[in-house]
């Protein structure tokens, strides 16, 4: 298979995979606060969407009534970078709510990942694409938010 054909097939299936509408095996059920956090790993990212999705992710969570002024252990992060795909430079996005959980056998507190929903896509139109991405994943969270906590 060609080195083209290859790419335009795992992008089609990264495609297929992030649109099929599965809720994720994560629950959200009794998270009331979280710290949130938009992390840019690139440099190829204006800084300004970075407090744009912020400003996005804070909304979102005050539509929802979770409490995000105050530290919490618990962090609801938006993490975006690139990843090469063959010769192609794909954006990577991953929203994820992490927080330290207590092992049930050896009582050990050890740091989890107990949400995450991720996109990978090759951008066109970088700035408009980055927001609407945003927008799906943050709406994604919002309805198994809200289907888990009824």
């Amino acid at each position: 298979m060609s080195k083209f054909k290859t790419i335009f097939v795992t992008l089609f299936f990264l495609f297929f995979a992030s649109h099929v509408g599965a809720q994720t095996p994560f629950t959200l059920s009794g998270v009331k606060s979280y710290y949130p956090v938009v992390e840019l790993n690139t440099d190829k990212i204006d800084i300004k969407y970075k407090e744009k999705i912020l400003e996005m992710l804070i909304k979102k969570s005050q539509k929802l009534g979770i409490e995000t002024k105050n530290f919490s252990s618990r962090s609801l992060a938006f993490l975006i970078g690139f990843i090469g795909i063959g010769d192609t430079l794909a954006l990577k996005m991953e929203l994820m709510v992490g927080e330290n959980a207590m092992r049930l056998d050896t009582k050990e507190s050890v740091f989890v990942i107990s949400y995450m929903n991720s996109r990978i896509f090759v951008p066109q139109e970088l700035e408009e694409e980055l927001i609407d991405n945003a927008e799906e994943l943050l709406d994604m969270f919002e309805a198994q938010y809200k289907e888990d906590n009824l």
